[in-house]
Protein backbone atom coordinates (compact mmCIF):
# COMPACT_ATOMS: atom_id res chain seq x y z
CA UNK A 1 0.00 0.00 0.00
CA UNK A 2 1.14 3.27 -0.88
CA UNK A 3 1.92 5.45 2.20
CA UNK A 4 0.90 8.83 0.62
CA UNK A 5 -2.68 8.96 0.56
CA UNK A 6 -3.81 9.39 -3.14
CA UNK A 7 -5.59 12.60 -2.83
CA UNK A 8 -2.06 14.14 -1.98
CA UNK A 9 -0.52 12.70 -4.92
CA UNK A 10 -3.28 14.10 -7.27
CA UNK A 11 -2.84 17.36 -5.58
CA UNK A 12 0.54 17.23 -6.10
CA UNK A 13 0.67 16.13 -9.46
CA UNK A 14 -1.90 19.28 -10.17
CA UNK A 15 0.17 21.54 -8.40
CA UNK A 16 3.23 20.59 -10.52
CA UNK A 17 1.05 20.50 -13.65
CA UNK A 18 -0.16 24.33 -12.91
CA UNK A 19 3.41 24.94 -12.33
CA UNK A 20 4.74 23.78 -15.34
CA UNK A 21 2.17 25.50 -17.04
CA UNK A 22 2.70 28.77 -15.70
CA UNK A 23 6.60 28.69 -16.09
CA UNK A 24 6.34 27.48 -19.71
CA UNK A 25 3.78 30.54 -20.19
CA UNK A 26 5.66 32.98 -18.43
CA UNK A 27 8.93 31.83 -20.55
CA UNK A 28 6.65 32.30 -23.84
CA UNK A 29 6.15 35.73 -22.81
CA UNK A 30 9.59 36.53 -22.45
CA UNK A 31 10.18 34.82 -25.51
CA UNK A 32 7.20 37.10 -27.57
CA UNK A 33 8.58 40.16 -25.74
CA UNK A 34 11.92 39.66 -26.72
CA UNK A 35 10.61 38.56 -30.18
CA UNK A 36 8.22 42.25 -30.23
CA UNK A 37 11.15 43.90 -28.71
CA UNK A 38 13.44 42.71 -31.73
CA UNK A 39 10.97 43.88 -34.19
CA UNK A 40 10.65 47.22 -32.93
CA UNK A 41 14.74 47.67 -33.17
CA UNK A 42 14.41 46.34 -36.78
CA UNK A 43 11.99 49.51 -37.10
CA UNK A 44 13.95 51.68 -35.58
CA UNK A 45 16.93 51.02 -38.03
CA UNK A 46 14.87 50.79 -41.07
CA UNK A 47 13.42 54.49 -39.94
CA UNK A 48 16.61 55.93 -39.08
CA UNK A 49 18.26 54.76 -42.22
CA UNK A 50 15.23 56.25 -44.26
CA UNK A 51 15.25 59.56 -42.50
CA UNK A 52 19.69 59.57 -42.86
CA UNK A 53 18.60 59.10 -46.78
CA UNK A 54 15.89 61.93 -47.28
CA UNK A 55 18.59 64.06 -45.21
CA UNK A 56 21.56 63.28 -48.05
CA UNK A 57 18.74 63.97 -50.71
CA UNK A 58 17.45 67.05 -49.35
CA UNK A 59 21.25 68.30 -48.99
CA UNK A 60 22.24 67.16 -52.66
CA UNK A 61 18.79 68.76 -54.01
CA UNK A 62 19.58 72.26 -51.87
CA UNK A 63 23.03 71.97 -53.22
CA UNK A 64 21.91 71.82 -57.23
CA UNK A 65 19.23 74.67 -56.35
CA UNK A 66 21.87 76.83 -55.16
CA UNK A 67 24.20 75.87 -58.37
CA UNK A 68 20.84 76.08 -60.60
CA UNK A 69 20.07 79.67 -59.52
CA UNK A 70 23.56 80.80 -59.65
CA UNK A 71 23.30 79.39 -63.38
CA UNK A 72 20.10 80.30 -64.12
CA UNK A 73 20.74 84.65 -63.30
CA UNK A 74 24.15 84.41 -64.99
CA UNK A 75 22.51 82.88 -67.97
CA UNK A 76 19.70 85.69 -67.64
CA UNK A 77 22.14 88.46 -67.32
CA UNK A 78 23.43 87.42 -70.89
CA UNK A 79 20.28 86.97 -72.51
CA UNK A 80 19.75 90.73 -70.94
CA UNK A 81 22.90 91.77 -72.66
CA UNK A 82 22.61 89.65 -75.15
CA UNK A 83 19.14 91.24 -76.51
CA UNK A 84 19.65 95.01 -74.63
CA UNK A 85 19.45 97.12 -77.61
CA UNK A 86 17.97 95.22 -80.16
CA UNK A 87 14.67 96.74 -81.22
CA UNK A 88 11.52 94.48 -82.05
CA UNK A 89 10.47 94.27 -85.26
CA UNK A 90 6.83 96.08 -86.37
CA UNK A 91 5.33 92.42 -87.54
CA UNK A 92 6.15 90.78 -83.68
CA UNK A 93 4.54 94.20 -81.98
CA UNK A 94 1.79 93.48 -80.30
CA UNK A 95 -1.19 95.64 -82.27
CA UNK A 96 -2.46 98.97 -80.22
CA UNK A 97 -5.97 97.73 -80.41
CA UNK A 98 -4.56 94.13 -78.35
CA UNK A 99 -2.23 96.18 -76.09
CA UNK A 100 -5.36 98.45 -74.96
CA UNK A 101 -7.88 94.95 -74.24
CA UNK A 102 -4.72 93.44 -72.24
CA UNK A 103 -4.51 96.20 -70.72
CA UNK A 104 -7.67 96.68 -69.60
CA UNK A 105 -8.25 93.24 -68.48
CA UNK A 106 -4.87 93.23 -66.05
CA UNK A 107 -6.73 96.66 -64.63
CA UNK A 108 -10.03 94.67 -64.15
CA UNK A 109 -7.99 91.57 -62.74
CA UNK A 110 -6.31 94.02 -60.22
CA UNK A 111 -9.60 96.01 -59.60
CA UNK A 112 -11.66 92.50 -58.86
CA UNK A 113 -8.84 91.90 -56.57
CA UNK A 114 -9.12 94.58 -54.60
CA UNK A 115 -12.88 94.49 -54.29
CA UNK A 116 -13.90 97.27 -56.84
CA UNK A 117 -15.96 96.56 -59.68
CA UNK A 118 -13.62 96.78 -63.08
CA UNK A 119 -16.04 96.74 -66.53
CA UNK A 120 -12.61 96.77 -68.93
CA UNK A 121 -12.93 93.38 -70.66
CA UNK A 122 -14.72 92.96 -73.96
CA UNK A 123 -18.74 92.59 -74.50
CA UNK A 124 -18.89 94.75 -71.41
CA UNK A 125 -19.25 98.01 -73.38
CA UNK A 126 -15.92 98.02 -74.90
CA UNK A 127 -15.46 97.39 -78.55
CA UNK A 128 -14.99 94.20 -79.93
CA UNK A 129 -11.02 94.01 -81.51
CA UNK A 130 -11.21 92.79 -84.93
CA UNK A 131 -8.20 89.82 -85.67
CA UNK A 132 -6.29 90.41 -89.22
Amino acid sequence: MNPIPIGWCLAGAGAAALLGAWGGWTVRDWQRDAEVLKGIETATKAANDSAQHMREQADAYEKDRQNDQVQSSVRESRISTIYRDRPVPADCAVPDDAGSVLDDAINAANSRRTGQSGSGLPGSGAPAVPVP
